[in-house]
């Protein structure tokens, strides 16, 4: 599923990333034009949520989306609304396949899919495609499967399977 979004999602290495050198420190920004992609840590990442807005463009946005989404599965960035909202906004703006790889992402993610159901779903357009695939059968049965056979300490699974039938 990783896999799926770097391809998917591939884009060279940014030779310059815009930001604005009243906010940003160039220290902060040359990671994104020196480390690869895939070496490019949590800490890294934060840098550019930190200044989001001071920081790069839409190109720039969907070449990390890959690590960014990779970061959150392995849980060194958490599934909040600002991540989560640039994958969104990636399936919004993408194509079939895009969309398609985002999804798969979400059905191989479930503490993903759990944050998207509790940051985002309220917030997507009820008639655009990533609503619609919520609202599908495929990301109810992912979430009930993870909150039924994974460990779920702090109850966020099953609470996003309760949020997600009531969203439905």
């Amino acid at each position: 599923m990783i896999e799926r979004l770097y391809e998917v999602f591939a884009a060279p290495r940014p030779a310059g990333v815009d930001h604005c050198d009243h906010c940003v420190d160039p220290a902060d920004v040359a990671p994104f034009t020196t480390v690869p992609l895939r070496d490019l840590t949590a800490g890294h990442v934060e840098k550019y949520w930190l200044r989001s807005g001071t920081i790069g463009d839409e190109t720039f946005v969907r070449y990390l989306l890959p690590r960014v989404l990779e970061l959150i599965a392995e849980g060194a960035l958490d599934a909040d609304f600002f991540w989560l909202g640039l994958a969104n906004s990636a399936h919004q703006k993408g194509d079939p396949q895009e969309q398609r790889a985002i999804e798969e992402y979400y059905e191989a993610a479930p503490r993903a899919l759990a944050g998207l159901v509790r940051e985002c779903a309220d917030r997507l357009d009820r008639a655009g495609r990533l609503a619609e695939w919520l609202r599908g059968p495929e990301a109810l049965a992912v979430l009930e499967e993870a909150a039924l056979t994974g460990p779920d300490p702090d109850g966020e699974l099953s609470e996003a399977h309760l949020a997600l039938e009531a969203w439905r």
